[in-house]
């Protein structure tokens, strides 16, 4: 497997895409021509790390990861993995390449821990090395004013301080949604 940063020119958006569609509901993405727009803003700090494979099919998109590089921290904002390759640890090793090269102090969303599909996504993180944090609570704003916002968890890795959390939050919230904090 090789690690690969996505641009709007390569060809790999079209796989990102369609990945990117059907791997999130629409309340948990935004339009997927507004995410082609900050992938091709470098000043948005928003960034996109891709999975090929370079065995089986080379030059497959096996997965991604999107990010945003935040001041003290890095927002894991989706990952998704190609549904024909789950369960074979590429999310595991994609991962841990993450935060071994790219960012140890990482925040990202997860549901509440309240289905089977949610608690099997928060012990998947923590295998990892992530820590669910129960010390804040978390609301992910819209991604557009037609949809909803969520009640969400935050799982981070490195060393985060409760308030290091706090201001993560609100800086998620105005630099990923656009929404300010009261």
């Amino acid at each position: 497997m090789i690690y690969q940063y996505a641009s709007v020119s390569n060809p790999l958006i079209s796989d990102i895409k369609e990945l990117y569609i059907s791997a999130f509901p629409e309340n948990e993405r935004r339009d997927f021509d507004a995410f082609a727009s900050l992938l091709a803003n470098p000043d948005s700090h928003f960034s996109v790390i891709c999975a090929i494979d370079d065995e089986e099919q080379p030059g497959r998109m096996l997965a991604f990861i999107s990010f945003w590089e935040l001041e003290k921290i890095t927002y894991l904002e989706h990952f998704a993995v190609i549904p024909q390759m789950r369960g074979r640890s590429i999310g595991r090793t994609m991962l841990r390449h993450f935060l071994d090269n790219i960012a140890s102090r990482i925040v990202l969303e997860v549901e509440p821990p309240t289905t089977d599909i949610a608690c099997r996504r928060i012990r998947f993180y923590e295998s990892i090395g992530l820590t669910l944090r129960n010390d804040i609570d978390y609301i992910q704003p819209p991604y557009s004013p037609e949809k909803e916002s969520l009640e969400l968890k935050l799982m981070t890795h490195g060393q985060i301080s409760t308030e290091e959390l706090k201001d993560a939050a609100s800086l998620i919230h105005l630099k990923v949604y656009g929404f300010v904090d009261k």
